[in-house]
């Protein structure tokens, strides 16, 4: 079943991998796709049940305007999760995805065994209490310009984050980036940047494993990563 139908129509795009074992679900970041989660379907898959999907508007889903808050998102999540009938999952975020992920185990969860956070700062913006914003000073004002970059110069400025994202950068990264529209792009972009997740991360009872690649540039989050392991209970980083 390569789509699963969401409630309001779109076809999500999903692929299912390895028969049998525990489950675990991919979920993608920032206009990421199923495409990006290769190497990882190719070592898992050989023990485990592992789907991988593309959020609504990005890769081979359904594109449409509306749903592209992070708790649609979360929304959309669950519903995979009930149409494929998956249970003791292993849900596995990547950027944007850890906050989609983190809103669906307080909304629900009860299909989930535990989330492994992956490379996403919990908050965005630089604030009085909160030093670790992307690249150690980021505001709305940033945010403004990089939103305003994707508008205008999209394919620079996406190649520019895919570069803060993956190093080295691969020929074929920034076509599937560029599968998402332009506006879902900076609707998504502009959902992930202004949401604070921290008040929700007491409320998450799954173990939560939080993990920053060593080749991730956006150096501010290693530091936020590592504030996790206090503020959820059973959590741990590395």
């Amino acid at each position: 079943m390569p789509y699963v139908s969401l409630p309001d129509g779109v076809p999500l795009y999903v692929e299912q991998h390895g028969d049998a074992g525990p489950v675990v679900v991919l979920v993608p970041g920032w206009t990421i796709t199923t495409a990006f989660w290769r190497k990882q379907v190719a070592g898992l898959a050989q023990d485990y049940r592992v789907v991988t999907l593309d959020l609504r508007g990005a890769g081979r889903s359904g594109k449409t305007p509306d749903g592209h808050t992070l708790q649609g998102y979360a929304d959309d999540l669950g519903h995979v999760l009930e149409a494929l009938d998956l249970r003791d999952v292993t849900l596995v975020g990547f950027a944007l995805a850890a906050s989609v992920c983190a809103l669906h185990l307080v909304a629900d969860g009860a299909r989930v065994a535990r989330l492994v956070w992956v490379d996403h700062s919990p908050c965005f913006f630089t604030g009085p209490d909160w030093p670790l914003g992307l690249f150690g000073d980021f505001g709305p004002r940033q945010l403004d310009g990089v939103l305003h970059g994707l508008r205008h110069d999209r394919i620079a400025v996406t190649g520019e984050m895919l570069d803060l994202m993956f190093s080295p950068r691969e020929d074929w990264m920034l076509p599937e980036l560029l599968q998402t529209p332009t506006e879902v792009a900076v609707t998504m972009l502009h959902a992930v940047a202004t949401a604070d997740m921290r008040p929700l991360l007491p409320r998450i009872r799954q173990p939560v494993l939080s993990i920053n690649g060593d080749s991730y540039r956006m150096r501010a989050h290693r530091d936020a990563i590592a504030t996790l392991r206090g503020a959820i209970t059973g959590g741990e980083s590395s």
